[in-house]
């Protein structure tokens, strides 16, 4: 059984959540964007541009994977930049893969209140808040905005490419939740399905955590502890900063809203189910 695993997810979409009940697990350690995060690398593999994704991969994880495996446990890692990293993972290590997912409406509520956040707590940054985002922004260089910068954005040549800086924040969150998920179902398409594990965060429960950790060999599921979890907000605005939520529910969205979302990620939310 494969000792090796990772959760590849789009950000704010209950990622950490589940990392910290696959923690709970006796024979894991599971880490949260464990370093290096490859933001920059992984942006540029998206791109096309960087070379030998198959060595900066390897060179970034091996010594961290080897010393949980040595210590006698599983090692598991969340982090969206393994996003195109998928195939060289899968071919480097004997693993798994969790793919979690939730409904695209609640991330890009989610992304507009971090993006508030965000710029209160380092004045020059946010979501989809730099130069090649908005003209006016002072973010010029990668290394200005790590984290931003490591979100995908429309290739050259590609839809929305051209009117990319005249897209609206709320319009720039759905593309990015319609394409990350549509990238990585592209990739994990080509995995053995035994590989593999698409998880609808909505209607994650106390039984569907139990069938996780049985996929990934994990012992020591408790039963309360894990209904605990489920019903805390873990990594939400409120527990990371004591902050309520701000942008309002899909429910409450304007019908220019409702339009512009479905333009852009209407066909992703069909192809979820959601």
């Amino acid at each position: 059984m494969a000792d090796i695993f990772f959760i590849v997810g789009c950000a704010r979409s209950g990622t950490t959540a589940l990392v910290k009940m696959l923690d709970m697990a006796q024979n894991a350690t599971v880490f949260v964007e464990q370093k290096p995060n490859l933001c920059i690398e992984a942006r540029n593999l998206y791109q096309g541009i960087l070379t030998n994704p198959k060595q900066v991969i390897q060179e970034a994880k091996s010594e961290a994977i080897q010393k949980v495996l040595s210590s006698g446990l599983k090692y598991g890692d969340k982090n969206p930049n393994y996003l195109p990293f998928i195939p060289y993972i899968d071919e480097l290590w004997d693993c798994k893969f969790l793919f979690p997912v939730r409904d695209g409406r609640e991330v890009v509520r989610s992304l507009m209140d971090w993006h508030d956040f965000y710029n209160r707590k380092l004045s020059h940054s946010g979501v989809f808040a730099m130069k090649e985002d908005d003209p006016n922004s002072s973010v010029v260089s990668p290394e200005q905005d790590w984290w931003d910068y490591s979100r995908l954005r429309p290739n050259p040549g590609t839809l929305y490419c051209e009117m990319w800086q005249q897209l609206s924040r709320f319009e720039k969150c759905a593309w990015y939740w319609a394409n990350f998920n549509k990238k990585a179902l592209e990739l994990f398409s080509q995995l053995d399905n035994q590989r593999w594990l698409q998880v609808n965060m909505k209607s994650l429960d106390s039984v569907k955590m139990k069938q996780i950790f049985d996929f990934l060999g994990l012992d020591g599921f408790n039963i309360q502890q894990i209904g605990e979890m489920l019903n805390a907000r873990i990594n939400s605005l409120q527990e990371r900063a004591g902050l309520p939520d701000k942008f309002p529910p899909w429910s409450d969205w304007t019908q220019r809203q409702r339009n512009a979302f479905d333009r852009i990620a209407g066909d992703m939310m069909a192809r979820m189910v959601y």
